[in-house]
């Protein structure tokens, strides 16, 4: 009974955590369609959002342009944005927002240079925004992916990067046509006695004059931005730089190596699909004419199997069908890093008991390690 209730309590957690950022959507969409001011809501819906935003790119895992990736699935993509550069990203994002909910809620109190400048932080929020969306939906193709297998693997990590950059948009571009209303509005009351007076009064009726005079704040504003950010150690074109410098992507400009074999047919080389510093990958190898990455692990595993290969034939045999049979299966569970580490570290003690008999039948056993899937080698060209 209470392994029923502990399971029905993690049930209703997880189904929280997965269905609130889709009600916190819908809600926001409401109240912007009803025209509803909630500055709570707003806070907790954009701050909940960029946290699950965090979260999905943490699972995606998008590897870095120098980085090859995985023929077989296992992050098939590079990053959209550069890393590197994410601190200039995080401060012209921030001060996007945080102009916006200035202007928003505080507009009715703020002098006409104030309101400039909070229009002059949205536009640059916005068009950060939209170059972040063209630069993951106008689609990328990987060497060795055709672009619908693309899409597949990476829609609902792309879909997840997309929404709060879509809905910060939708909420800017309602905010400056009620304010567009307000100052159209507030023009047309004002009559002047002189012609000349009047015309320029029915010019800016469109209310346009703020939204001209943001624009141009933009350079003085993000101008002194940047040079803060260069303080920190970014440089004046990491805005730049952190979309183009990047590979397979709209805007990108970098060419990644190419594609690397991680076998799925072996547990020890699929459990290098995992992160670095867990699986610590040493060099690349040869396994039968093709380019793989190894770790130590593997080439213990390999080391060992090619001493009881030479030692006992029948029972290698007998442990090369078992592992044949069974790695396989298993291997196709195994669909992110995190799992591809719990192999890993699953696999030590095996690979403690294949170091410990190495030692006690080999003569020189790490010289057969280190040279396990060398090029030009017969360890090189067999089975794992």
């Amino acid at each position: 009974m209470r392994e029923v209730l502990l399971g029905g309590v993690y049930f209703l957690f997880g189904s929280i955590l997965l269905f609130l950022p889709l009600l916190l959507i819908v809600l926001d969409l409401v109240f912007l369609l009803k025209k509803q001011k909630r500055l709570l809501f707003e806070l907790v819906a954009f701050g909940i959002g960029h946290i699950y935003m965090a979260f999905c790119w943490w699972i995606w895992e998008p590897r870095h342009y120098s980085i090859p990736l995985n023929i077989y699935g296992i992050n098939m993509a590079h990053e959209p944005v550069n890393m590197e550069e994410a601190l200039t990203l995080m401060v012209i994002s921030g001060t996007g927002y945080f102009c916006y909910f200035l202007l928003k809620y505080k507009r009715s109190h703020m002098p006409p240079l104030e309101k400039a400048l909070c229009i002059a932080g949205i536009y640059g929020g916005a068009g950060l925004n939209i170059i972040f969306l063209f630069q993951i939906l106008c689609g990328a193709a990987p060497e060795g992916y055709t672009r619908e297998a693309f899409w597949n693997e990476n829609l609902i990590y792309i879909g997840c990067e997309a929404v709060i950059p879509t809905l910060f948009l939708l909420h800017a571009g309602h905010l400056f046509w009620g304010l567009v209303k307000e100052v159209s509005q507030a023009q047309q009351e004002i009559v002047y006695e002189q012609k000349y007076l009047q015309y320029c009064n029915r010019l800016l009726e469109k209310g346009t004059t703020l939204f001209w005079a943001g624009f141009l704040l933009m350079i003085p504003l993000y101008g002194v931005i940047i040079v803060i950010l260069c303080l920190f150690g970014q440089k004046p074109d990491s805005v730049i730089e952190a979309f183009t410098k990047t590979s397979d992507w709209i805007l990108s400009k970098e060419i990644s190596p190419p594609p690397v074999e991680y076998d799925t047919h072996y547990l020890c080389t699929v459990s290098l699909r995992g992160h670095k510093n867990i699986v610590k990958p040493i060099r690349y190898g040869i396994r039968r004419g093709t380019k793989i990455v190894v770790n130590r692990q593997l080439c213990v595993a390999n080391a060992f199997e090619q001493l009881i290969e030479e030692r006992t034939p029948r029972l290698h045999r007998v442990i090369r069908n078992v592992y044949d049979t069974h790695g396989y299966p298993i291997s196709k569970w195994i669909k992110s890093p995190w799992s591809a580490d719990c192999i890993y570290l699953l696999m030590k003690p095996l690979e403690w008991f294949f170091i410990l008999v190495l030692y006690l039948l080999d003569e020189k056993p790490e010289d057969r390690i280190c040279r396990q899937y060398l090029p030009g080698t017969i360890e090189g060209n067999q089975a794992e």
